[in-house]
């Protein structure tokens, strides 16, 4: 999913706001032929995350020639976006998309208006078009892979392998496609609990689907380079610049209380099977079930982000049982695999539990960082979403020698969203990234053995 240092290297000796649209058409079965929009946009947005199976984004452009009114936008258009780096050295980027949505059409005077359209991956629209209701018999990513090639033509690239949960037999219950993707993948944990995620990315025609506990033990792709916040750097135009952290956000973090209130910190959860009239319990922690099997993820990033030190009446509060969930479900409804809901033991219902807290975890504390976006411009390679990269935010104390760095702020982040914004002075992307774990060390040193 990621690309190497040399490529990285080799876009620290080229302006990074440099690009281009080299084909922007609509197209529709109600045109005689396409039609070229690529001379009358202004401004193109594209959005990522790695729970959408499908890119969505818009674009602005200034009508002058009537283009709404004579190519008669509906909301079923195709529109055809290739664009590449205005060097030329990378391979384009290329998406077909549905136009979904007129979102604001403005008049500057009588003869010409500002129109923006907003627009879905084919795969995204097409979906709807089609019902899915029907049984499959195998492990999880085989009947993503299946409905993917039978109804998109899909390649899924996968980090299953046989590390998924067992195969089970489902009966898709009247959804589309993706939706149907979706519903399996909710299910697919690996043996050790960690989520799997179902998502489409811009630079790529594939889809992916892949474990959280893959993602999170890549190396940084930016390894010798990492992504730095400084204000004095922040404006400088040189070479270097595709490292620097133009503007970061930061809010809502720290929700330990809410994790706690939504049971995956410490609480007991059942499963009551209706059919042999039986509970299997569980009394979950998210030290013991979660982070204990978590350490290695990253060796240098394995502070957690729920410590161990929490301590409230003398008690750890992964000890506490906060809450008790009940869930149901019947076993033995086939002769050949297990249902959807069905596991055999605590065991395997705890795989569950560690998926959903995992996610918790994830969404605990992100940030939001805005950088150069010509990285993502190379065709073929995937890497924004799911991908690693390394942050560093410099330490606020002064009165220590040497170069210390924050911790928290800085760490190996997980990029969880991109939002690509191209517009004629510049490219930038504002990426939504997280961790589950904080650097052990405050000193920053170049390479994997960091702290």
């Amino acid at each position: 999913m990621s690309t190497n240092q040399e490529t990285l290297l080799s876009l620290n000796d080229q302006n990074s706001s440099d690009w281009e649209i080299a084909e922007a058409t609509l197209n529709s079965s109600r045109a005689f032929q396409p039609f070229d929009i690529k001379n009358v946009i202004t401004d193109i947005e594209i959005y990522e995350h790695i729970s959408n199976p499908y890119i969505t984004g818009s674009f602005v452009m200034t009508d002058t020639e009537r283009v709404v009114e004579r190519f008669d936008i509906q909301g079923a258009e195709t529109f055809t976006l290739r664009l590449q780096t205005a060097q030329y050295a990378d391979k384009p980027v290329e998406k077909t998309f549905f136009i979904d949505t007129i979102q604001n059409l403005i008049r500057g005077n009588e003869t010409s208006q500002v129109t923006r359209l907003h627009f879905t991956e084919d795969i995204g629209y097409k979906s709807a078009l089609y019902n899915v209701n029907k049984s499959y018999f195998g492990e999880p990513e085989k009947i993503v892979a299946t409905i993917a090639s039978d109804y998109f033509k899909k390649e899924v690239v996968s980090s299953a392998e046989k590390n998924v949960a067992n195969a089970m037999k489902v009966i898709i219950p009247n959804l589309d496609p993706l939706e149907a993707m979706e519903w399996v993948k909710n299910r697919s944990t690996t043996a050790e609990g960690y989520p799997f995620y179902l998502f489409s990315n811009f630079a790529t025609d594939r889809l992916f689907f892949v474990d959280l506990g893959a993602m999170l033990s890549q190396p940084a792709i930016n390894e010798k380079f990492p992504y730095m916040y400084s204000q004095s750097n922040a404006s400088v135009d040189n070479a270097n610049r595709l490292q620097k952290i133009y503007e970061y956000g930061y809010s809502s973090q720290e929700r330990t209380f809410d994790i706690m209130k939504a049971g995956f910190v410490g609480a007991q959860h059942s499963w009551y099977d209706i059919t042999t009239a039986t509970y299997i319990r569980k009394q979950f922690s998210v030290h013991k079930d979660l982070y204990d099997k978590a350490e290695n993820l990253n060796p240098r990033q394995n502070r957690p982000v729920i410590s161990y030190d929490h301590i409230i009446d003398e008690k750890p509060i992964s000890e506490y049982n906060s809450r008790q969930l009940f869930n149901t479900y019947a076993s033995k409804n086939f002769v050949e695999g297990k249902s959807y809901g069905e596991e055999p033991d605590e065991g395997q219902h705890t795989r569950k539990v560690v998926s959903l807290a995992m996610k918790e975890l994830l969404a605990k504390n992100p940030i939001e960082i805005v950088i150069d976006g010509r990285e993502f411009l190379t065709g073929g390679e995937s890497k924004s979403i799911g991908n690693i990269i390394k942050v560093i935010f410099k330490a606020t104390d002064h009165g220590h020698s040497g170069q210390k760095i924050d911790r928290r702020l800085s760490g190996d982040y997980l990029i969880v969203a991109a939002r690509h914004t191209f517009t004629k002075e510049k490219c930038r992307s504002k990426l939504l990234i997280s961790k589950i774990a904080n650097y052990n060390s405050d000193i920053y040193t170049q390479g994997p053995d960091q702290a």
